[in-house]
């Protein structure tokens, strides 16, 4: 499990816990606390009140975990903390000390040999490793000395996330670093002094596997040689939106050959000969994504896919001055299973060629492809093609018409998600199509499709089960009553209207007036 500040998706949010003990739902454990708190005033005072009073004053929850480490709490009385709650209903009290030579948390319970405390700090170790920092320093550190000291331990500080939502000052997240000479994976988000932990990330976590710095300032060449010398073994590396310090440092960059994953997207500074580097040197990545940077041109990509084609499975481009040769080289990659192209205006039928025998696609953005014409499209999802498409946008690619989507729904059976946003060519008669062959989708998006007047959607409850968002924002011809209808039948869905609100079911008066 991911020991983790906070952050997003895989770590866990120390600010969304329930730092307080009586915000339990258990009514035994909020007994059992009142019961402590009653019968020894000076540990509630000093221990659970200091935990709470932090949790609910301090500027942030990373505060109230670090300080659970600085000795804040009295040592007489956490000392003894374990026991009590232990022992409290039976009117027993004992202490616990920290590990001595003999590798067991000491007691003088007369609980014997079923107290806590008799486990080898192996398995206490174990059992801890199961909770989130904000746990260890919540619920595990304040507990008793030999607890904090077990919470310390390099070995369950393996995974930190630093937010955006929850500042943490520099020299607070230096020591931090400097005491996890163990860390695994880092995040640092929206930070001005990344290049400065990154130092100290270098210097003390050598076993570093997976680094996301993520719209932060200070990367530079010396940042990278140092990561380069010190975490050779990095595999995940994501600096989205973060300020790159000069075109050198990419090169340096590329030092780093175990790469699997690097995620560009964003950053400045990035160009052909970088990007060449890049794919000379890390010739195990699988995951690409330099959307959003622009100068980068068709014999860098060209380079890029002939380097890379044994490996790659995941490709995210910005197509502001790519054309037709650098799409068509793409078909040397036939591993890849997600390819996104932002701004792809360059694009002409004949860049789909390099696109159509991908057939282990399973995720597609071609956006903004305002030369693709119907047939071009047509030609791509004909006979089959692409078959495990699961993700289709093709938002913005104004040509597009309803024989287009007839084609991709009996190629694509799998659909799980399509966007059209802008496709003003389409009609009802399209999205029935691809209502009636793609049963699995969950996401519709249609903003802008301005021909569409709702009879596709008549039947749309029945017919797509799993469908959870009707995007139809700035529809203008589509009827609102029977949008109205449609979340009546079906509660789950979220449709929204030509303004972006949600459409809500008919009022049941407005119902018996029509009636009438």
């Amino acid at each position: 499990m991911a020991k983790a500040f906070s952050g997003e998706d895989a770590y866990e949010d120390c600010s969304q816990s329930s730092n307080s003990v009586e915000d339990a739902s258990d009514p035994q454990q909020i007994s059992h606390i009142q019961t402590l708190k009653a019968n020894y005033p000076c540990l509630s005072n000093l221990v659970v009140g200091e935990v709470e009073r932090k949790s609910e004053h301090s500027d942030t929850a990373q505060q109230v975990c670090l300080s659970a480490f600085e000795g804040n709490n009295d040592d007489m009385v956490c000392s003894h903390l374990v026991d009590i709650s232990l022992a409290s209903q039976s009117g027993e009290t004992g202490s616990c000390e920290s590990p001595g030579d003999s590798g067991h948390v000491t007691t003088t319970s007369s609980l014997g040999e079923c107290h806590i405390n008799n486990l080898p700090c192996e398995l206490l170790l174990y059992i801890f490793s199961f909770l989130s920092v904000c746990e260890l320093c919540i619920s595990v550190a304040p507990v008793c000395t030999a607890w904090r000291d077990l919470a310390k331990d390099p070995s369950l500080w393996t995974h930190l996330v630093f937010s955006f939502q929850h500042c943490v000052e520099g020299e607070r997240v230096r020591r931090l670093l400097e005491g996890s000479p163990l860390l695994v994976s880092l995040e640092l988000q929206n930070r001005e002094d990344s290049g400065d932990l990154l130092q100290q990330v270098a210097a003390s976590c050598t076993k570093l596997r997976e680094l996301t710095v993520k719209f932060c300032d200070g990367l530079t060449e010396d940042t990278f040689k140092l990561l380069m010398e010190n975490c050779p073994d990095i595999l995940y590396l994501n600096i989205e939106g973060s300020y790159v310090y000069g075109s050198k440092s990419y090169h340096m960059m590329a030092g780093l050959h175990q790469l699997q994953y690097l995620n560009l997207s964003h950053c400045q500074a990035l160009d052909n000969s970088g990007l060449i580097t890049i794919a000379k040197q890390c010739q195990s990545l699988e995951y690409l994504d330099i959307d959003g940077i622009t100068d980068i041109h068709d014999y860098a990509v060209v380079c890029m896919t002939k380097e890379l084609s044994h490996c790659l499975k995941n490709l995210f481009l910005d197509g502001e001055h790519l054309t037709d040769a650098a799409y068509q080289s793409l078909q040397a990659c036939t591993k890849l299973e997600k390819l996104g192209v932002s701004f792809c205006e360059q694009m002409t039928d004949s860049g789909l060629s390099g696109v159509s025998g991908l057939k282990y696609l399973t995720w597609l953005k071609l956006r903004k492809g305002s030369q693709l014409t119907p047939e071009g499209l047509t030609s791509l999802f004909f006979n089959g093609r692409l078959p495990l498409l699961a993700y289709v946008n093709l938002g913005e690619c104004c040509l597009m018409d309803d024989n287009v989507l007839k084609a991709l729904s009996r190629s694509c059976p799998r659909l799980v998600h399509l966007v059209l946003h802008w496709c003003w060519e389409v009609t009802d008669v399209g999205i029935s199509a691809v209502i009636a062959a793609c049963p699995r989708l969950r996401v519709l998006g249609l903003v802008g499709v301005v021909q569409l007047t709702g009879t596709a959607f008549v039947d749309l409850p029945s017919a797509l089960p799993d469908l959870r968002i009707l995007d139809l924002e700035q529809c203008n011809s589509v009827d609102d009553t029977i949008l109205q209808r449609i979340v009546a039948r079906k509660p789950s869905l979220k449709v929204l209207g030509y303004w972006g609100d949600p459409v809500t079911p008919p009022d049941t008066d407005d119902d018996e007036k029509d009636k009438d």
